[in-house]
């Protein structure tokens, strides 16, 4: 599970052009805890720490947590777009992209 989560981490960081650095200062906590994580070597975290992390990359901290073929960034980052949509556009874009999958699934 910790290796999902530095995985996780460690994309949206690089997705955000931030560096450990960065995104350490930007939660503060340590940077070695950031490196830690991302490598999935630190398993002792609180989920204080753990929130600061991923709220400083605009993520919720469910999402870390979700199953791993939920939770690639780009696939947070399309929901996170969605969702910020008026559920008009939110339903008539979601009907648009199903429809080029569907029609790209069948080349």
């Amino acid at each position: 599970m910790i290796n999902e989560i530095g995985k996780i981490i460690r994309e949206k960081r690089r997705s955000l052009g931030l560096t450990i650095e960065q995104l350490a200062e930007k939660a503060d906590v340590s940077e070695s805890l950031v490196s830690q994580l991302e490598r999935g070597v630190n398993s002792n975290i609180s989920i204080n720490k753990l929130d600061r992390i991923s709220t400083a990359m605009n993520l919720k901290l469910a999402d870390l947590f979700d199953k791993p073929a939920n939770n690639g960034i780009k696939y947070l980052e399309l929901l996170d777009f969605l969702a910020g949509l008026p559920r008009e556009q939110r339903e008539d874009l979601s009907e648009k992209i199903l429809a080029l999958l569907s029609a790209m699934n069948n080349l």
